[in-house]
């Protein structure tokens, strides 16, 4: 059955957002630190909630394993005699080490051979590494923002109550920043027990349970979605949110859903702004129907164990109310002024005090669009775009900034296409959002994004570790899923440069640009390798071609990812570097190769291969057909092997040597079409 440790961190309670990344964190830590000492447990569950994080490891061994360490004497040449026998040297080594000299043996090295010998080291208890060791995985847990409480200045995400360390039924006895470890937790904080003692670490869940306290994320997950599905009114369900649903989960630690009305008639609000309201402010789930219309009434999870008189549930139906009355209100009001009389206010809207105002920045994203995409209705979307950010709605709203400006521009009636792409375009706003719905709002989406980045790094606004206050890294990562997602055709140095177009004159020169340049390409690696490229097939193919358009970049990377481990193109990947060394610091006359001057039959025969594969893989790239295009490469296998087999390239006969260098160089243009294989390895 093997033993048990458990560890519990006792805290304030904790933001939603980093209690999964901890609880992942936190358990690599702790089997990384297992398997640095040779253990392998059974299992390691985590545990997480508001005011805790745990891990129960099971399966332990009582020690760690012995292992044998060799440790190294005198080199053999000054620790024995000329007969062989041990000198002054060995005994010196061996009194030093306990030893009898004639314990001592000959070990080869890397340096030569020395005496030594191997050395047993028993195993410690692994309670007493885990004593010493576990302050340093508490230590160790990164965050995205932390706070100190204590004059040690000691920084963590929430102060410290109380750490639970138990192997089996013993304390692991530590002290870290204040608090001595012990066997005493404490259950939900209105509901469970104050102090709760535990008599052996297996207990952990269960008494969690019985002290309303669900430790499990996937149990409180599916404590919720259950009762979402329960407690929902007949023929209606609640919007699936996956995003919501995490949080809920991480906001309690004994979640109860609860369903809730309020008054039909704010259903003449827009439904974005219900929705937003009930979302970011309340943590609700809009109810609809079957029809997908919402109705009125909402869910909402509550951290007790229920609501028998209903008192909770009508607090929340006030609140709601009150929120919902605010946003009729600013919908009424904002429907007063014109979107074209709001474009003015924009001058009054700092964007950035080195990058001017918001109309600013309206102007040089019309002038971007136009560049992207003459035309008329797509430029004044980009002209409408900032609009809303003077609106009452999106001052006590922000998540809607853009959303609002689509639905009063549909209000005062805009085109679809103009209103839509105001709507969108701060789409997507992470890799798993999706990106603007139209062309037209994909390309607007596009323009402020990438005026966004381009301005703010010619501004030398640039993103830190800690800090990135124009989330520019998320806008980069915008930009590359656009032109991803509709197969745009514009090489990333072509958009920075129409970016910079829009900039004022005394702005930064070609240095920002090569700046911006790098920070797009960082992310377009980071959404390859999320697409299951391999950093060294992303580089092969974007060192031949930056300009190519990055969806066809992506595919010829899938298709290089695909073929990189099959036996003819490892082959030629090698015979590849070996050209390419050849060809290195030699003068290669850009001249056809002479057919009639090869002598060897081989060198004859590669020739005429490289001449009939040289259409077809041109053929093969300009259809798309990149898998194809490698494996038209791969012919040139055999005859590359035989080549090299009988041909000497580098002959004393000048004419003979350029010719078969020409031949090399054919080989190498036409592998460069594709990509740098000589930077692809075997994985």
């Amino acid at each position: 059955m093997g033993h048990s440790f458990l560890l519990e961190l006792g805290l304030e309670e904790m933001p939603a957002d980093v209690i999964s990344p901890a609880l992942a964190e936190l358990g690599r830590n702790l089997k990384g630190l297992l398997a640095q000492e040779g253990v392998s447990p059974a299992s390691v569950r985590s545990y997480g909630t508001p005011r805790r994080l745990a891990l129960l490891a099971d399966g332990l061994s009582e020690r760690q394993p012995g292992r044998e360490e060799l440790v190294l004497g005198p080199p053999v040449h000054v620790a024995l005699g000329p007969d062989g026998g041990p000198a002054r040297a060995a005994f010196g080594f061996a009194r030093s080490q306990g030893l009898k000299v004639e314990l001592l043996e000959r070990v080869e090295t890397p340096k030569g051979e020395y005496l030594g010998y191997r050395k047993r080291i028993p195993g410690r208890p692994l309670p007493e590494i885990l004593q010493e060791k576990t302050p340093q995985l508490v230590a160790g847990l990164p965050w995205p923002r932390s706070m100190y409480w204590r004059e040690s200045r000691f920084r963590f995400i929430r102060p410290l109550r109380w750490c639970t360390a138990l192997w089996d039924s013993e304390i692991v006895s530590f002290r870290f920043e204040g608090i001595d470890s012990g066997r005493v937790t404490r259950g939900h904080r209105f509901l469970g027990e104050d102090k709760i003692r535990l008599a052996h670490a297996a207990e952990y869940p269960d008494q969690m349970r019985r002290n309303y306290v669900l430790a499990s994320v996937d149990e409180r997950r599916s404590k919720i979605s259950g009762e979402l599905a329960d407690k929902v009114p007949p023929g209606l369900s609640p919007v699936d949110d996956e995003r919501l649903l995490e949080t809920v989960v991480q906001l309690n630690e004994y979640p109860t859903v609860l369903c809730g009305d309020f008054d039909e008639t704010f259903l003449k609000i827009p439904r974005e702004v219900l929705v937003t309201v009930m979302r970011h402010h309340q943590k609700y789930f809009s109810v609809t129907d079957a029809g997908g219309e919402l109705r009125p009434h909402f869910m909402t999870v509550v951290n007790t164990d229920g609501d028998s008189d209903g008192r909770i549930r009508k607090g929340h139906e006030r609140v709601l109310r009150a929120r919902l009355e605010d946003a009729a209100f600013f919908w009424r009001t904002d429907l007063k002024t014109s979107m074209e009389a709001r474009c003015e206010r924009l001058a009054e809207i700092v964007f950035h005090q080195r990058l001017g105002s918001y109309l600013d920045k309206v102007g040089r994203v019309k002038a971007l669009c136009s560049r992207l995409k003459p035309d008329p209705q797509l430029e004044r979307a980009a002209l409408l775009s900032k609009a809303d950010l003077s609106s009452d709605m999106v001052r006590e709203l922000p998540e809607l900034q853009g959303v609002m400006g689509g639905l009063y521009a549909r209000r005062e009636g805009y085109p679809a296409k103009v209103w839509k792409a105001i709507l969108e375009h701060y789409k997507p706003v992470s890799l798993s959002d999706a990106p603007p719905s139209t062309l037209a709002g994909a390309l607007l989406a596009l323009a402020d994004k990438l005026d966004t980045v381009t301005a703010c790094i010619f501004g030398g606004i640039v993103p830190t570790g800690s800090s990135d206050p124009f989330a520019l890294r998320r806008q980069a990562l915008g930009i590359v899923k656009i032109l991803l997602e509709y197969r745009l055709h514009y090489p990333l140095e072509d958009l920075v440069r129409m970016a910079r177009q829009s900039l004022p004159d005394d702005a930064a020169g070609t240095e920002s640009e090569d700046r911006v340049l790098t920070f797009l390409e960082r992310r377009v690696r980071h959404v390859f390798r999320s697409r299951g490229v391999s950093e060294d097939v992303i580089r092969a193919v974007q060192t031949v071609d930056s300009r190519q358009s990055l969806h066809l970049r992506l595919r010829k990377a899938v298709a290089l990812e695909e073929m990189r481990n099959e036996a003819d193109f490892e082959v030629l990947a090698t015979a590849y570097k070996r050209i390419k060394n050849i060809l290195a610091g030699q003068a290669i006359e850009r001249d056809r190769v002479r057919a009639s001057e090869l002598r060897e039959p081989a060198e004859r025969t590669l020739n005429r291969v490289v001449q009939e594969t040289r259409p077809q893989v041109v053929a093969r790239l300009e259809k798309g057909e990149f898998v194809e295009a490698l494996k038209q490469m791969a012919r040139l296998r055999g005859p590359v092997d035989r080549f090299f087999e009988d041909v000497l390239v580098m002959s004393h006969e000048e004419d003979l040597r350029r010719n078969r260098l020409r031949i090399l160089h054919e080989i190498s243009q036409l592998f460069l079409s594709y990509a740098d294989i000589s930077m692809v390895a075997r994985t």
